[in-house]
């Protein structure tokens, strides 16, 4: 009677061990959001003249373990030859962790300016230090930037 009871607490507890453990992984792994926008005008500082608008990408770790982003680009649409654009600003790459505000990313306003009818066909993409690629969604824009408008 002792070792049906012994065994059956053992179930009991190896089953609840394999719960936590498995609900650990999935909540400790990192989650990283991005979040890319268009049309963004600049106020403030010293801004070059006629460099008013811009795009933006935000990275932010939603997950609890810190990772390594290393770099960031712009991924064109398979229409273009050269389909990944790279922004220098995140070569050198950056950690984020927990409780990090989001790294932000400028994108200048001639390279808005240059594929501004294929703007809602761009995303951004970011790879981290395990080779792991994450992907925004592509942005919702009524139209393209103010000065590809008047030209």
């Amino acid at each position: 009677m002792l070792t049906y009871i012994t065994a059956i607490i053992g179930v009991i507890l190896g089953s609840g061990s394999l719960a936590l453990g498995i609900f650990n992984y999935l909540r400790d792994r990192p989650n990283i959001r991005i979040h890319l926008q268009w049309n963004m005008e600049m106020v403030g500082g010293s801004i070059p003249q006629g460099e008013h608008e811009c795009g933006m990408i935000s990275v932010t770790n939603m997950g609890r373990r810190p990772v390594y982003v290393s770099h960031v680009c712009l991924v064109l649409p398979k229409s273009y030859k050269n389909r990944l654009m790279l922004l220098m600003d995140s070569v050198p790459g950056r950690t984020l962790s927990e409780s990090d505000p989001p790294a932000i990313f400028i994108i200048r306003d001639d390279v808005q300016r240059k594929y501004a009818k294929d703007l809602k066909r761009i995303c951004a993409q970011v790879s981290d230090s395990t080779g792991r690629v994450y992907k925004s969604k592509y942005p919702k824009i009524q139209k393209a930037c103010r000065q590809t408008e008047t030209k």
